[in-house]
């Protein structure tokens, strides 16, 4: 199916224009979503109500471009469903993480601890990285750009978008962090659909990866001169295990199989 220009730019304009608001608007009011705050009942509050307003930004879309009832655009986008081979999926990606600070912390004979208010900073990823930004990024964008195209061009489509914007983490976590920061995204991106997509299009296992896996770095923390090591070494983990994961499923001709199969039985004309 060709790529309709008009259809890839306005996708773009609402990705771009939900994620600025998700990533600045917060910080213009003020949250406790960076653990920088007076945790009044009111920051409280704002805290969670910010990222809940731009989950229901591609149910809003469902409902007002492609007139759907809420119930359905909510199951369509899979917030409504559960399917366990998504989340046994994120687990596996997990497993290798969840081992890395302690076993980072026995090889370097250093003391383990966490992070100062590292519970409103894990909250954040749960509910930006986990709920918000799957709901947006597998939920809406890759769900509409799979229709009528293999799941490999539709995942590499939607990755393109993904990693996009991450490029202001350059900007505001520096070069090695910010570049490393778009390295990852691209195989997240591809695995996180694919998950998606196992998982019988539900949004929970992507979101599963997406929270642990960045919200562990604020979680653990080792001293302060081997910490920004240990949280690079940590993403480089991160890329590692969801690149093999990713050619796993392309060498397990996942997505291309029945493609080959329907190519097969098309009659060639005389």
């Amino acid at each position: 199916m060709i790529i309709s220009p008009r259809h890839f730019a306005l996708l773009a304009i609402l990705v771009i224009g939900w994620y600025l608001g998700l990533t600045y608007i917060p910080q213009f009011v003020g949250t406790c979503l960076d653990a920088d705050c007076g945790f009044s009942a009111a920051e409280i509050a704002l805290s969670i109500a910010m990222p809940l307003m731009f989950f229901v930004v591609p149910i809003a879309v469902e409902m007002v471009v492609y007139r759907k009832r809420l119930r359905t655009a909510i199951s369509d986008i899979g917030l409504t469903r559960f399917n366990w081979t998504g989340i046994r999926l994120a687990a596996i990606y997990l497993l290798p993480l969840l081992v890395y600070f302690p076993l980072m912390s026995l090889i370097t004979n250093n003391l383990l601890t966490t992070q100062p208010r590292w519970e409103w900073l894990f909250l954040s990823t749960l509910l930006v990285n986990g709920l918000v930004e799957e709901t947006m990024m597998r939920g809406f964008v890759f769900r509409h750009l799979r229709e009528g195209r293999s799941f490999w061009r539709a995942a590499g489509l939607s990755t393109i978008y993904f990693a996009g914007y991450h490029i202001p983490l350059i900007f505001s976590a520096g070069l090695m962090i910010g570049v490393i920061g778009i390295v990852i995204a691209i195989p997240i991106g591809f695995v996180t659909a694919y998950i998606y997509e196992r998982g019988n299009n539900t949004i929970w296992g992507p979101a599963l990866l997406h929270a642990i896996n960045n919200g562990l770095v604020f979680v653990f923390m080792l001293s302060s001169e081997l910490q920004p090591v240990a949280a690079s070494l940590y993403m480089l983990l991160g890329i590692a295990v969801s690149t093999a994961m990713v050619v796993r499923a392309y060498r397990s001709r996942y997505g291309r199989s029945n493609e080959a199969t329907m190519q097969q039985l098309v009659v060639k004309p005389s």
